[in-house]
């Protein structure tokens, strides 16, 4: 779940039509890896890089998750994929045998001086199916159907892909990745522990948390804090609430942002005094504590 609060002159983000296929592109940038996976143990994320390539052409890549699932944020940075003011889709694939995505990013900087992409949505290796084959019918909820996430097919995913818009299309040799995202997924197992979470009763839950309203309505246009419109600031803000066994918000925590802490402060405000919820069901049907996270993007336009 995206919740987007849009406001005055400038796009963040917008998209493009169509693609040429990543491998179909020439003077693709090859880069080995330079370093080994390093796993980051950060209190409300779990984070997956590795290094490519060297000097002028090393990138990072970095994969992080927010919760159990196999879905992540991708973050590339480096100066190959440095853009100045193209703000359009990605070209993306898991290859070999994955299927080419169109992903919205923004454009910042990893520490002070490497540009980045920053992927907005949380994705997976697959690209979500258009049609549900069971009954034929187009897809509504943009997860990923009947696309089992087994550990064989992890290990098929050895490359990435990275064309539009980069001026030089990238591949990243990634190595098999079961082991990387089986130790992402330890990762955040260990993280619900210390989030109070009952790790064993949230892998039979008959019921996850659900919001009691519109998602959409907590946090408004009139919650972009004043200052950082004016100066036609930007932000990106992940968060989790926890949520007891009533379906209320008891603490907001913020998983990860671009900042300015402006941002994150407007965002814990808005949700804590707005957001409601059916609380989680255990395997018995019982209401337990749980957590709910999203993201809210900050744009002006």
């Amino acid at each position: 779940m995206l919740i987007r609060i849009s406001q005055i002159l400038i796009a963040f983000f917008s998209s493009i039509a169509t693609a040429v296929p990543v491998e179909a592109q020439s003077q693709i940038l090859k880069l080995e890896p330079s370093s080994k996976w390093m796993i980051d143990y950060a209190d409300d994320s779990c984070r997956l890089s590795r290094q490519f390539g060297t000097d002028k052409e090393k990138v990072i890549a970095i994969f992080s998750r927010f919760a159990p699932g196999d879905e992540f944020q991708l973050t590339m940075a480096g100066k190959p994929v440095e853009l100045r003011g193209v703000t359009r889709k990605a070209s993306v694939r898991f290859g070999p045998a994955e299927t080419e995505q169109q992903l919205k990013f923004g454009i910042g900087n990893l520490g002070n001086d490497m540009p980045a992409l920053i992927f907005l949505d949380q994705i997976s290796i697959a690209a979500p199916e258009e049609v549900d084959k069971k009954n034929g019918k187009k897809a509504t909820t943009g997860k990923y159907l009947g696309l089992p996430m087994t550990a064989e097919r992890k290990a098929a995913v050895t490359q990435l892909f990275i064309g539009r818009p980069l001026r030089r299309p990238i591949k990243l040799k990634l190595g098999a990745m079961d082991k990387p995202f089986a130790a992402l997924s330890a990762c955040i197992d260990e993280l619900l522990t210390h989030w109070g979470i009952d790790v064993a009763k949230h892998k039979n839950l008959t019921m996850p948390v659900r919001p009691a309203g519109n998602p959409g309505r907590w946090v408004t246009p009139n919650d972009y804090p004043r200052g950082m419109l004016m100066k036609r600031k930007q932000a990106i803000v992940h968060f989790r609430l926890s949520v007891d066994e009533n379906g209320k918000a008891s603490a907001c925590h913020i998983q990860q942002s671009t900042r300015p802490k402006a941002f994150d402060d407007a965002v814990c405000r808005a949700l804590m005094r707005k957001a409601k919820f059916q609380p989680a069901l255990d395997k018995d049907s019982e209401p337990i504590a749980s957590y709910f996270r999203s993201t809210v993007v900050f744009t002006t336009r």
